[in-house]
């Protein structure tokens, strides 16, 4: 059991260091290579790997250290400036899966709590993947990267206050009897319980627990706190009803302005990328069941379209009307596209409900994979298209520009044209200067 287990961990190192070299060398985002491995070595194709409760276990590991580096690296003035745009942009990418993806189940004859069951299942972003590859390109640290892990979060808490209804509900009627205040309570008592211990240790213990651990004479002793307190609230979270990432993003996020950043930071990073991190993502390729799309064939392509494109829109949308560019707002809506962990979690806990049958659920799966698979390739071009329009002049490109760059074509001359005809010498000027000096620089 064990031997079979680090083998397992062996093919998994190697194919996903190969992959990412590979990768790099075609300029595709490692973390695809990675999900392939997954799928490549997994039971859908070669079988060399079987899903496992040890990989699992891993894996958890996995993105619990991914979202505690993706706090670390994080900007909490940034955070809060952007707070509110991150609202909105958790808020519209909930409802415009839960409305088109209910109509689709509505559509395949489910019953409507099976609909709405649908829906909330592809309303759980899951923003791992999407900070792997915004790390890839530095774009985590930016008003595009703190939209999209701030909104990750209000979609997390949000996804996760709607399952508690949504499972009062099926309660209820199964008969159950359930105080109305008393639910409520009940169902944001221990959320409120968190975020109160978590602001407690940032006030008052976390900086006398990194002073402790420097006066201790051991190797890594604050790598080995900030491991402590990661862990700590990750089970902390999990215990008040929130995502285990939650709690070890939030403990990254405060660690993240003290003076031990940096003494943390460098082997956190080893110890997630360099073993636990890789193993999390090729989990997630295999699960995937390539037999299942031959009966679910239609429902899996319509079910990845509508779950990548009601995400994508909604934080477009979200973005853009807090007047961030087109760019900057396509941005945000791939990198909240990607499902993930949340994702599973509901649909494990709907197919225990039998809300979902066994081909429902593989075809269920393997969208939220496909649609994890898509989002790399979505943010990649996003943010090509960013730098593109940045390295651009936008006032050359205007349609205003190339009016009145060649209105002495078609205008009678005058004093006006002559002085149009001036400022075009100058900007022909500063254009063949400023293409000079970057010939030059290169």
């Amino acid at each position: 059991m064990v031997s079979q287990f680090l083998l397992s961990i062996v093919l998994i190192l190697v194919g996903t260091k190969l992959a990412s070299h590979l990768c790099h060398r075609i300029n595709v985002p490692s973390v695809i290579g990675e999900l392939l491995v997954g799928i490549i070595l997994g039971p859908g194709l070669l079988g060399l790997i079987q899903p496992s409760e040890f990989i699992s276990l891993f894996s958890e590991i996995g993105v619990i250290l991914l979202m505690f580096l993706a706090g670390l690296e994080s900007d909490l003035d940034k955070l809060k400036k952007y707070l509110t745009p991150s609202v909105v942009v958790a808020l519209f990418g909930i409802a415009f899966p839960m409305i088109f993806l209910s109509g689709l189940g509505y559509l395949y004859n489910m019953s409507l709590i099976q609909a709405l069951f649908l829906g909330v299942v592809f309303s759980a972003t899951s923003v791992s993947i999407s900070v792997q590859v915004l790390k890839e390109y530095k774009r985590l640290d930016t008003s595009e990267g703190s939209i999209i892990l701030g909104a990750a979060v209000v979609d997390d808490i949000a996804v996760v206050l709607i399952i508690s209804i949504f499972t009062a509900l099926l309660d209820v009627g199964a008969g159950e009897k359930i105080s109305g205040l008393g639910f409520v309570w009940s169902l944001i008592a221990p959320k409120l319980l968190f975020f109160g211990v978590l602001f407690l240790t940032a006030k008052y213990l976390l900086n006398p627990l990194l002073a402790f651990a420097k006066k201790i004479i051991a190797l890594e002793a604050e790598a080995a706190m900030a491991l402590i307190l990661c862990f700590t609230f990750a089970v902390f979270a999990e215990e008040t009803g929130l995502s285990a990432v939650i709690g070890s993003f939030f403990i990254g996020l405060l660690l993240s302005r003290t003076s031990s950043k940096k003494a943390i930071e460098h082997p956190m990073s080893i110890i997630g990328y360099a073993f636990f991190i890789p193993v999390f993502f090729v989990s997630i390729g295999l699960n995937i069941d390539l037999s299942s799309f031959a009966d679910y064939t239609l429902m899996i392509i319509l079910m990845t379209l509508l779950a990548t494109a009601t995400k994508l829109i909604g934080g477009f949308l979200g973005s853009y009307v807090f007047k961030l560019s087109t760019h900057q707002s396509l941005v945000v809506g791939a990198g909240m596209v990607s499902r993930g962990e949340m994702a599973l979690i509901i649909i494990n806990m709907g197919h225990g409900l039998h809300l979902v049958n066994q081909g429902q659920y593989s075809a269920i799966i393997v969208a939220i994979i496909l649609t994890t698979l898509v989002s790399p390739f979505l943010i990649k071009y996003a943010i090509d298209r960013e730098t593109i329009a940045q390295k651009k002049n936008p006032v050359k490109d205007s349609f205003l520009f190339l009016f009145l760059f060649n209105c002495d074509r078609y205008l009678t001359p005058s004093p006006l044209i002559a002085l149009f005809n001036s400022w075009k010498m100058n900007i022909n000027n500063i254009t063949f200067n400023r293409s000079t000096s970057i010939g030059s620089n290169s």
